[in-house]
């Protein structure tokens, strides 16, 4: 599994490189948080991008945050949130504290997925949810993700004519564990969460990913970037 330490700066670079692509992304982050997500988590913030840009973009404010990249904790810290530098499968935070903990783009890059989701539940007040956020390794994303990891490159000759423009980086690309949606539905049911919705963006082709941002819809069928959403009874 990548740790992030080394490429805080290039992740932060390829989405803002990548405006349609993240705002597609934006748009379903700021969809299932709602205009009220009360005290939110967010575990893997990385370096803050997503947090900044929906409390200016969208008026949605997230404070706290999780991250064990200390480079990245640092450029999530300057942009103004309050980082705890730990791991999502043990989180030293308070029971029940939380409205809202949400994983996002984080799930593929957590070693042990049903240990951090019943962290999630720990940290809940019943009635919160937990949002997991992700490329689903069935999309037309994961599949091309885990093709370029395999393959070292992007340069590939077998991967002429299906890239994005200016693909993810591979090294972030391969060094992820991309799961299935299955797996972070099972998750969530296994730590004891009920109430289930869905919803999906990046729906074309990666080719075509970049022509214009995307609106979400509900449902994870056809969608390589998808929100599995759940709720603490």
């Amino acid at each position: 599994m990548i740790t992030f330490d080394e490429y805080s700066d290039i992740y932060d670079a390829w989405f803002q490189r990548n405006e349609t692509v993240l705002e597609s992304e934006l748009r379903l982050v700021a969809q299932v948080l709602g205009e009220n997500p009360g005290r939110t988590l967010s575990v893997g913030c990385g370096t803050g991008l997503f947090e900044q840009l929906l409390r200016s973009r969208y008026g949605i404010s997230i404070s706290e945050g999780l991250e064990p990249s200390a480079p990245m904790g640092e450029i999530a810290r300057k942009r103004g949130m309050r980082v705890v530098a730990a791991g999502a499968e043990k989180m030293p935070l308070e029971n029940g504290a939380y409205d809202t903990v949400m994983f996002n783009g984080s799930p593929g890059y957590i070693a042990d997925l049903d240990a951090a989701v019943a962290e999630a539940y720990r940290l809940l007040k019943s009635g919160g949810r937990v949002l997991l956020i992700d490329v689903p390794a069935e999309s037309s994303f994961g599949i091309l993700y885990r093709l370029g990891g395999a393959y070292g490159t992007w340069e590939d000759p077998r991967l002429r004519g299906i890239l994005p423009r200016d693909p993810y980086p591979v090294e972030l690309a391969g060094g992820a564990n991309w799961r299935p949606t299955q797996d972070k539905i099972d998750a969530a049911l296994k730590a004891g969460f009920t109430g289930f919705t869905f919803m999906q963006t990046l729906t074309r082709h990666p080719c075509f990913s970049d022509t214009t941002p995307e609106d979400p819809i509900e449902g994870y069928q056809s969608g390589d970037y998808v929100a599995v959403c759940a709720v603490k009874p």
